[in-house]
C-alpha cells in the first residue's frame, strides 16, 4: 500500500473534539495522513496547511476561522443560522477567508449526533425522530452533506496547489435476519397455532404453503440466503448478516437459537461473509440480554462477535453504544432512520463514535446506512414499482462523493412471497444500477 500524502492542520484549538473531527474530515474522508500542529514553529515546509485559527499563519493555506463549539466541554443547545456555500447548506458562519463557516464545528455537530444528547421526544419505539433533526428541518437529510462539503474543500485545495488523494466508491450489502424461516423450525406449539389460525381465517394458501414446506415439498420462502450469496459472487460485493438470537417475545420472534438447522445456517453464512448480532428489542431495556445474545452467536460461529445492528434500529445515544463497547462489539450498523431514507449523521463515511458526555473518541466504528426497503414499504407506503425512483438519487449522491453505500435489506423481503411480492426485483434492479458502467 502506497504511503499516504500528508496534510498539516495548524490549530488554536487543542481539544479532543478538534482532534477527532480533524482526523475524520481529512483522514477518513479525504484519506490524508493528518498532522495536527499547535505551534507555528512546528509547521513543516513543503506540506500543505489548513489554518484553523483567527489568522492565516501560512501564506498558501486554507483558512478556516473557529467558532466556539470545539473549545467547549459542555453540551448545550447551539444557536445556528443557515446560509449557502457552493449551493450547499452550511452553519456556524465565521467569515473565514477561504471557507466562510467553521467546517470542523459543523461537521462535529452532525457526525457526533450532538442534537441527540439534547432534550427531545421519542417515537413509540423509543427512537429519536427524524423530524426533530436539523437535517430534516433544513431539508438536507437526503444529502451526505459532510462528504459534499469535503468535495468542495478538495476543489479549494486544488486551486491552492494541494493534491488530495482520491478515494473509491464502495458498496456494502447488509441483511437483517429477524425471522430466518417463514414456516420451518418454529416448534410444535407455534406451528400448531399458526395452522389453526390459518384454518379459522380460511387462509388456505398460507396453510398449503406451510404444510408443503414442513413435509419438504417446497423450500421455505424466507430461505433466501443462497440467492444473496450468489448476487455477492456475481457483483463482488461484501455482505454482513445480522442474526436475531433473542428469547421469544412480542417484538422478537425469530427461530429458537437452539434449532440445529438455524445454527447450521448461521455457520454456513459465516463461511462466506461476516455475521453479526442483531440485539433484541428487549435488550434495550434489559442490557444484560445483549451479552447473552452475543455469547449465543459466539458459541455458534466460534469467533468473537464484533458486528451489530439493533433490532428495530433502537439506538439511544450514547447508552446503546456504551453497552456495545462493554461486550466488546466494535462495529455498529444502526445509524439511520426507520421512517426516512437518507443520512442520519449527514455522512456516508464510517466514523468512530465520539462520546460527547465523556468528551472522548471510542473504539466503536459506526457504519451509516442510507437505504432500507422497509422504509419505503411500511413508512412511505410505496409499491415495488416505485422504489427505484427513491433509491437512485441516494445511490447517485454517494457515488458522486466516492463514499460507502450501505443498504439494509431483510432475508424475508427478498422472498418474493406474500407481502414482499415484487421486492426481489427491486433488489436486483438496485444492484444492477449500483454496478452499471
Amino acid at each position: 500500500m502506497p504511503e499516504k500524502k500528508h496534510i498539516q492542520i495548524f490549530s488554536e484549538v487543542q481539544t479532543s473534539r478538534f482532534k477527532y473531527i480533524a482526523n475524520f474530515l481529512f483522514g477518513d474522508i479525504l484519506q490524508y495522513a493528518v498532522d495536527i500542529v499547535y505551534h507555528e514553529n512546528d509547521l513543516k515546509d513543503g506540506v500543505f496547511t489548513i489554518c484553523y485559527s483567527h489568522r492565516a499563519v501560512v501564506e498558501k493555506s486554507i483558512h478556516i476561522q473557529p467558532a466556539a463549539l470545539l473549545k467547549e466541554r459542555i453540551i448545550e443547545k447551539q444557536e445556528m443560522t443557515f446560509f449557502k456555500w457552493k449551493e450547499l447548506p452550511v452553519f456556524f458562519g465565521t467569515g473565514g477567508r477561504d471557507i466562510p463557516f467553521d467546517l470542523f464545528s459543523a461537521a462535529f455537530y452532525l457526525v457526533t449526533r450532538y442534537e441527540e444528547y439534547l432534550p427531545h421526544g421519542k417515537d413509540k419505539h423509543g427512537r429519536f425522530k427524524p423530524e426533530d433533526s436539523i437535517a430534516f428541518r433544513e431539508s438536507f437529510l437526503n444529502l451526505p452533506l459532510i462528504d459534499m462539503w469535503m468535495q468542495e474543500v478538495t476543489n479549494v485545495l486544488r486551486k491552492k496547489g494541494g493534491a488530495p488523494p482520491i478515494r473509491k466508491f464502495r458498496y456494502l450489502n447488509t441483511i437483517d435476519v429477524d425471522n430466518a424461516y417463514a414456516f420451518m423450525e418454529k416448534g410444535l406449539l407455534r406451528s400448531t397455532g399458526a395452522i389453526l389460525r390459518s384454518v379459522i381465517q380460511l387462509n388456505f394458501s398460507d396453510l398449503t404453503d406451510r404444510l408443503k414446506t414442513l413435509i419438504g415439498q417446497r423450500s421455505d420462502p424466507f430461505n433466501t440466503f443462497d440467492f444473496v450469496l450468489k448476487q455477492a459472487e456475481k457483483y463482488g460485493f461484501k455482505s454482513v448478516f445480522f442474526f436475531l438470537l433473542a428469547n421469544y417475545g412480542v417484538n422478537d420472534k425469530n427461530v429458537p437459537h437452539t434449532s440445529r438447522k438455524f445454527r447450521s445456517l448461521i455457520k454456513s453464512v459465516n463461511d462466506y461473509c461476516k455475521v453479526g448480532i442483531h440485539p433484541s428489542y428487549a435488550s434495550t431495556d434489559e442490557p444484560e440480554l445483549l451479552q447473552m445474545e452475543a455469547n449465543r452467536l459466539k458459541e455458534i460461529i466460534h469467533m468473537p462477535v464484533t458486528h451489530s445492528r439493533q433490532h428495530f434500529l433502537k439506538i439511544d445515544i450514547p447508552r446503546s453504544y456504551r453497552e456495545l463497547l462493554e461486550v466488546e462489539v466494535y462495529n455498529d450498523y444502526s445509524m439511520g432512520y426507520a421512517s426516512e431514507l437518507g443520512f442520519r449523521a449527514s455522512t456516508c463515511t464510517p466514523f468512530l463514535f465520539f462520546d460527547l458526555e465523556q468528551n472522548r473518541q471510542t473504539r466503536l466504528r459506526v457504519y451509516p446506512y442510507s437505504l432500507m426497503e422497509a422504509t419505503l414499504k411500511y413508512y412511505m407506503g410505496k409499491n415495488p414499482e416505485d422504489a427505484m425512483q427513491y433509491f437512485k438519487p441516494i445511490i447517485d449522491r454517494v457515488k458522486n462523493v466516492n463514499g460507502l453505500l450501505c443498504t439494509l435489506w431483510h432475508n424475508d423481503s427478498l422472498s418474493d412471497y406474500g407481502e414482499w411480492e415484487g421486492w426481489r426485483k427491486v433488489y436486483e434492479d438496485m444492484l444492477e444500477y449500483i454496478y452499471q458502467d
